[in-house]
């Protein structure tokens, strides 16, 4: 089996070894927790350029809504609500495909998103206007400004599920061949990145009638409960060096954490670490309460999270390469030292939050205006795990002793949410499903079940991952039949498809073609034919 990748020459793609990892067999864009985002970016930080492209308002898209059932799987119950989308209609002939731009767990999608294509889609917009087609982007339940219900509270968000929202899907595509008058000559590509990604992916599988091809980036398909994987990679991304990593650094950010667990585990250090790292001061001793200590070690480590790696960016520590930098820079003192400022500059000289208060009370608000960050945990706590520990026999390079990120906490995060039990609407009409660990990897293991995880049977879907992303541990990299899979060497989550940029690298840009290639091959075939499956 080889490795290869794709060079340009002229027009086309040619098979090199440097840009691309295709995985074959035969011929063949997800926060990582509510309150686990890169440093650079709770502090306003990043330093990347608008991705998104600013859209006049005269030329932005109207907003439009399409009436869904509240629960699909409930003939007794006929509730509806509204969910918002968008449409763009200027390059379709009549003739050509229908692109759908798959909304997940992100903020309210902009008009620009069927203009620019934002973060997800800006890859699908440039193939619209060359191949002629018709594009929707349309939001997930629950979120952006798609409320089913009036709050979010627990009760309220037992119609909150992946099934419920590949139900929205498959009605919205039904619904719009008749509004457009489209037909099988106008097939349905499906496009996401992260969880949208594994949506794009799903659709087709279930609705293989509906959705003639998939674009799945970074998509983890493969629900977990200890996603080790996680932070595998994101210590062989300290260590690559084709992003700026070396085993130097590694090795720097290791010791660094060592020490920190040091220090937190005795309490006479206690005060020494609240102003090395400058801890907020939530009352006069805040390190004093064990939870907060396990956030402040969580909380420094998200100085680590490459899956928003961006090589062109220009804050000071924003990126694999800038963060090394530091942390393997021997004067500037201990490995503690550097981490302390690594964590500094990246909080922009703003006090370190470790008030673990702060999580409970976003995790139990249950207004649409600030709890938004409970709904995406539902779905983590009911149906996908994904929780990023730093176990002892793990390569995570954080704080593995005192042991605080562990699977048990994360589970008593879902009952401090949810109480003891969710409603049944996500489960099959049973009584309720207790949110315990026993009943958060049944529910784990129905998800992977439901979807074939990371071997699933289906053809025409594509899944591209980056490199050093740590979602892509959980995806699928190796090409299974009919489903090609690629990994984009040095590329962080779904960068290739952001809208173009002059800083992309060549592996981006090669990741593009390859996309391209295959789609169109895809496209071009089904010209061909007058039925698909």
């Amino acid at each position: 089996m080889g490795v290869h990748g794709f060079q340009r020459e002229g027009n086309f793609l040619v098979w090199a070894t440097a840009s691309i990892i295709w995985f074959g067999i035969g011929c063949a864009a997800l926060e990582p927790h509510p309150f686990r985002r890169p440093l650079w970016l709770n502090s306003r930080l990043g330093g990347t350029a608008d991705v998104g492209g600013g859209v006049s308002e005269p030329d932005a898209p109207e907003v439009q809504w399409f009436p869904q059932p509240l629960d699909h799987f409930n003939a007794k119950t006929n509730a509806t609500w509204q969910q918002r989308y968008f449409v763009n209609s200027s390059f379709f002939d009549g003739t050509g495909p229908v692109f759908l731009c798959v909304g997940g767990e992100g903020p309210a999608l902009k008009p620009a998103v069927v203009v620019t294509g934002e973060v997800h889609c800006g890859l699908m917009m440039t193939m619209a206007a060359e191949r002629n087609a018709l594009v929707f982007a349309v939001e997930h339940r629950y979120y952006g400004e798609s409320n089913p219900t009036a709050d979010l509270s627990t009760s309220n968000l037992q119609w909150l599920s992946s099934r419920q929202a590949l139900e929205d899907l498959s009605l919205f595509i039904d619904g719009m061949n008749a509004k457009h008058n489209l037909s099988e000559q106008n097939p349905w590509v499906s496009w996401g990145g992260s969880y949208p990604g594994m949506l794009a992916a799903w659709v087709r599988y279930k609705y293989p009638h509906l959705v003639y091809a998939a674009i799945s980036s970074s998509a983890p398909v493969r629900a977990v409960a200890n996603y080790k994987g996680y932070n595998d990679v994101v210590g062989k991304s300290l260590h690559a060096k084709d992003v700026g990593g070396s085993k130097d650094c590694l090795e720097s950010v290791r010791a660094a954490f060592a020490e920190l667990g040091l220090l937190l585990a005795t309490s006479y250090n206690w005060r020494d670490v609240e102003t090395q790292f400058n801890v907020c001061a939530i009352d006069s001793k805040p390190l004093d309460d064990a939870q907060n200590r396990k956030k402040l070690a969580e909380t420094a480590s998200m100085a680590f999270i490459f899956q928003e790696n961006d090589q062109s960016c220009n804050s000071p520590v924003c990126n694999v390469a800038k963060v090394c930098t530091v942390m393997t820079d021997s004067s500037a003192g201990t490995p503690l030292d550097r981490l302390a400022a690594v964590a500094s500059t990246a909080m922009g000289g703003q006090c370190l939050d470790a008030d673990y208060s702060a999580d409970v009370r976003s995790l139990t608000d249950t207004t649409l205006k600030h709890g938004k960050a409970r709904v995406w945990f539902y779905q983590t706590c009911t149906e996908f795990g994904f929780y990023q520990t730093c176990d002892p026999d793990s390569q995570c390079p954080f704080t593995s002793a005192p042991w605080v990120s562990t699977l048990g906490s994360y589970y008593d995060q879902c009952q401090v949410a949810f109480g003891p039990k969710v409603p049944a609407g996500n489960t099959g009409g049973e009584t309720g499903v207790e949110t315990g660990g026993k009943a958060i990897e049944a529910a784990i293991n129905r998800t992977n079940v439901h979807y074939g995880a990371d071997r699933p049977a289906g053809s025409r879907i594509m899944f591209i991952n980056g490199e050093i992303d740590p979602w892509r541990a959980a995806s699928i990299t190796r090409s299974l039949p009919n489903q090609p899979a690629v990994i984009v060497k040095g590329a962080s989550h779904h960068q290739w498809t952001h809208p173009p940029k002059p800083t992309d690298t060549d592996e981006v840009i090669d990741g593009r073609l390859a996309i391209k290639k295959q789609l169109n091959t895809w496209l071009d075939d089904r010209e061909q034919a007058v039925f698909y499956i």
